[in-house]
């Protein structure tokens, strides 16, 4: 699959970071941020907060972030690129040649549950700048995100000979999209009835999955 390098510097309103210690500087404000976000939400968010977390100056976080929208597109940008790192490991690994197609995929499902359950404030923020009309920039990302982990889940089915009649990759996308859909939204509601690595929820969402793509059951 494609590889690619996250470049913070094609991302409106971050600076250059040319020096060593400036890339530094610019490492810890971005996990400064995730913290904050995560703690506070977007709105509650300071720069103040973020700079004295990550040990900088607030001068120092404007000289490498025009403001906290940008902070913030730079960490959607970076849990986007991840996401294709994770698809790439996933299912190059090597135990996937044999086992069962539905172990795969409920382990897929826990996994991405396992990611949503680690970054509960950014998916929180992601909404709530959604709901004020202002989460567009940061969904042609995420969306790119989607589409290569459906290429590699049909890739894999493909491999199995278990690939679904038609168009494979939009199919696989539509799956994927909605098991997440399902565990972000019992994440937002405080994982109630439980967490959303319940593994109830996982195996009802492999069966979704196993339905929608028309896998025999014993795959």
């Amino acid at each position: 699959m494609e590889r690619i390098s996250l470049n913070l510097e094609e991302i409106d309103g971050v600076f250059p970071a040319n020096q060593a210690r400036s890339r530094d500087a610019q490492a810890r404000l971005m996990q400064a941020g995730e913290q904050v976000f995560a703690q506070h939400g977007y709105d509650a968010a300071r720069v103040s907060d973020i700079s004295v977390l990550a040990g900088c100056s607030i001068g120092s976080f404007y000289r490498r972030f025009r403001d906290k929208e940008a902070l913030f597109r730079a960490l959607q940008t970076q849990f986007a690129l991840r996401g294709r790192e994770n698809i790439d490991r996933f299912f190059s690994m090597p135990a996937w040649k044999t086992a069962p197609v539905s172990e795969v995929l409920r382990t897929l499902v826990m996994n991405t549950a396992r990611q949503i359950e680690r970054h509960p404030g950014f998916f929180r923020a992601l909404f709530q700048r959604s709901l004020e009309g202002v989460g567009a920039p940061y969904f042609a990302a995420l969306a790119d995100a989607d589409v290569y982990a459906a290429r590699g889940l049909a890739a894999f089915l493909r491999s199995r000979d278990a690939a679904p009649l038609g168009d494979a990759e939009a199919l696989c996308k539509f799956a994927l999209q909605s098991v997440s859909a399902v565990l972000i939204q019992r994440m937002l509601h405080g994982e109630a009835p439980g967490p959303i690595t319940d593994p109830g929820l996982i195996d009802q969402l492999t069966r979704l999955m196993m339905n929608y793509l028309e896998l025999p059951k014993e795959s």
